[in-house]
């Protein structure tokens, strides 16, 4: 949930743009955009996206699927079912998924292909991923609904991810990719007292620039947000391009951090693939943070590219990993023949016998068959991937009689963190030493 002491408000304000190219002495000025030049062979130089030989081409397809749930008095959630939350139409901004390659964080490196339901479903949508890479190796998904419709995938958006790693080759149609998201419904926020301030100046593009929007935003310190979005008007095709923006935002921040992104990809959203910079009063570095106080705020200008990652510090999703042991330090094998032992990330606090393998109840699961229970050792090691900042309910359960229910009268049962019941917030970096203990008596 976003912190309320930070009152949320986008606001787009539409200013003037050029692009910026070089005149005739081939100094830096500013045309009407469009093409470079003429190069003498009678047709205009064309600018767009860099082309590349893809080693790769595939397509990755499946359903997203959106829940929305709620929380009680007691902070545990609850599933509200699309019928009784009154919307007839799709509620939210766009849908937006991304194939990726880990980068060298563990985390999410080149964007291989992305997607945008611009559309979407109440319920389920369907998408199709066109993919490309320079070499044949895996891929991970994800998806994030852009909550408040600023065009911006954010921190505080919820997000799904496929639990596992999708190796492809070249021509490869990867299928039945479903992807769960958990959405809480939220009002847009505005400042307190309807107070605002204004930050403004110049955007600069030094890059070829081949159309699409340009936005700059306020993030917190540690990459959260974005708080506020201005967009600026599109510019012509050229040898860069130069906008001026000005944001509305709440006042009395503190420090913050100016971005922008620039659309390259031109999907219709500012999100990790595409091209984002920073606020410098010269161009040449970083000068974030900001102190956003009670007055407005005059000749902030932002560069595109520049910063050594995306502004928005999105991390689609974090490992998890753990043992489930015995209560009394038995060897697994002490089990009855045939068990099976499940560790999973449910969706809800788990009430009654479950089907524990149907992908509806869970982010992602671990199955142990009989011939991997069946060991002398005290402890099995498990690994679970689930979307960041979010909450799951991390459980085990033992099927000792093999009908493929668990939670069952007199089947051995543990939780993480117990007194809240298994509920335990992913965050933004995942953990491991997590002990789940099996008991009868749980």
């Amino acid at each position: 949930m976003r912190n309320l002491n930070r009152f949320w408000m986008v606001i787009g304000v539409l200013a003037a743009c050029t692009s910026r190219g070089k005149d005739e002495a081939g100094q830096d000025g500013l045309d009407g955009g469009g093409s470079s030049g003429d190069d003498g062979t009678g047709e205009d130089d064309v600018i767009g996206p860099p082309e590349e030989d893809w080693a790769v081409e595939a397509t990755i397809s499946g359903t997203v699927t959106v829940e929305l749930f709620g929380e009680d008095e007691y902070g545990e959630r609850y599933s509200i079912e699309w019928g009784s939350a009154g919307y007839e139409t799709w509620p939210f901004g766009t849908i937006f998924l991304a194939a990726y390659e880990l980068g060298t964080d563990g985390q999410a490196g080149r964007y291989a292909g992305t997607k945008v339901i611009y559309s979407p479903e109440v319920g389920s949508s369907d998408f199709e991923i066109d993919v490309r890479l320079r070499e044949e190796k895996d891929v991970y998904v994800y998806a994030a609904i852009d909550v408040l419709g600023d065009g911006v995938i954010g921190t505080e958006d919820p997000r799904g991810v496929w639990p596992d790693a999708i190796s492809l080759v070249d021509g490869q149609a990867e299928s039945d990719v479903d992807i769960t998201i958990l959405a809480q419904t939220e009002d847009d926020i505005v400042c307190e007292n309807g107070e605002t301030i204004e930050i403004n100046g110049a955007a600069y593009v030094t890059v070829d620039y081949w159309g699409g929007p340009i936005k700059v935003m306020l993030m917190d310190s540690d990459g959260n947000g974005p708080y506020h979005v201005a967009e600026a008007l599109e510019v012509g095709a050229g040898e860069g391009a130069t906008t001026s923006y000005t944001l509305e935002t709440c006042p009395d921040y503190g420090e913050m951090q100016l971005v922008a992104a620039w659309d390259a990809n031109l999907n219709g959203i500012h999100d990790g693939g595409d091209i984002w910079g920073v606020y410098s009063a010269t161009g040449d570095r970083n000068n974030n943070p900001i102190s956003v106080g009670d007055r407005n705020m005059t000749n902030f200008p932002v560069w595109l590219p520049l910063g050594d990652r995306p502004g928005v510090d999105i991390l689609p999703f974090v490992t998890m990993q753990g043992t489930v042991s015995l209560r009394n330090g038995e060897p697994m094998s002490s089990l009855p023949a045939g068990t099976s032992i499940y560790v999973v990330a449910l969706k809800y606090r788990p009430s009654g016998d479950i089907v524990v393998t149907d992908p509806a109840v869970s982010f992602d699961i671990q199955t142990f068959t009989w011939a991997e229970v069946n060991t002398s050792a005290t402890f099995l090691d498990w690994s679970l991937l689930l979307p960041s900042d979010s909450i799951v309910y991390l459980w085990a359960f033992a099927d000792t009689d093999g009908d493929g229910l668990v939670n069952g009268p007199g089947e051995p049962i543990g939780a993480f963190n117990a007194a809240e019941h298994g509920k335990t917030p992913t965050g933004q970096e995942g953990f491991g030493g997590i002990e789940i203990i099996l008991s009868s008596d749980f």
